[in-house]
């Protein structure tokens, strides 16, 4: 499948060689670890002698690695440095480092902040509990928006047409048989999460895994960010974990928002 490009509102201003080089490193989103000429061609769109052009350029600068004998390519640890310097530099992700790193020592649960990209969440901050359920879960990693509760909670700030537009835009399929894959039925639940002021899932896409986020809410009230605890149906229902981590994640959203403080959990 060949990856969409880029649009731009100045194409003027547009620089597409640029784009195709960031089309090469995407590539390695695919599951398998080294890949050749031909399969960068594949998977990009791009013609053969691009793709030789590209990837030499990069492996010259410390971005690929590339096994001249096997004649595929690897990403380089080097590319984490550009997400490095997200994780350092970006505010809102420097402010909930601080705030989610306390909270987790509290609960003991896994808790995490994502971002909204396209149709996806990406994980910027991570603190995993002890009985963490999905234990692949790393940052930067890219999940879907419309299943997850992180991006449901995004969703919900958004006007139903906005929302409907990005599920218009995803896969809609099924990752256990809890997911709810009808656009409907999704719309039901940020509907649900605007009045609540969280989203909630329950298995959809981890068995075992019961998730609850609240949006980083701007000044405006959008949200492209959300805050998200994650706990295990072997110590939680569903019901309990709207009543008792619902107003904590609110809180977290609240706080790293910068609009409150994290008030302590209530045990009685």
């Amino acid at each position: 499948m060949r990856m969409a490009t880029a649009a731009t509102a100045e194409p003027a201003w547009f620089v597409s060689s640029v784009e195709k080089a960031f089309q090469i490193l995407r590539a390695f989103e695919a599951h398998e670890r080294s890949l050749s000429l031909i399969e960068i061609a594949e998977l990009t769109g791009l013609d053969k002698s691009s793709v030789q052009r590209f990837t030499y350029t990069l492996a010259a600068l410390g971005y690929l690695h590339k096994d001249a004998r096997a004649r595929r390519y690897t990403i380089s640890p080097k590319v984490m440095s550009l997400g490095m310097i997200y994780l350092r530099t970006d505010p809102l992700v420097v402010r909930a480092r601080h705030q989610l790193y306390e909270l987790n020592k509290v609960l003991d649960a896994t808790v995490n902040m994502t971002v909204l990209d396209g149709t996806e969440v990406i994980y910027v901050v991570r603190y995993p509990g002890r009985r963490v359920v999905t234990v692949d879960v790393v940052l930067g990693m890219r999940r879907p928006a419309f299943c997850t509760a992180s991006g449901r909670a995004i969703l919900s700030t958004m006007t139903d047409d906005a929302a409907m537009a990005i599920l218009d835009r995803s896969r809609l399929v099924a990752y256990t048989a809890h997911t709810r894959t009808t656009p409907e039925a999704v719309m039901e639940e940020l509907r649900r999460a605007r009045m609540q002021g969280f989203a909630l899932t329950e298995q959809e896409t981890s068995i075992g895994d019961i998730s609850i986020a609240a949006p980083v809410r701007k000044a405006d009230g959008s949200s492209t960010a959300a805050i998200n605890l994650s706990v295990s149906t072997a110590d939680w229902k569903g019901a309990d974990v709207a009543l008792k981590l619902g107003p904590v994640v609110v809180d977290a959203a609240r706080a790293v928002s910068g609009r409150s403080e994290v008030r302590p959990l209530q045990t009685a």
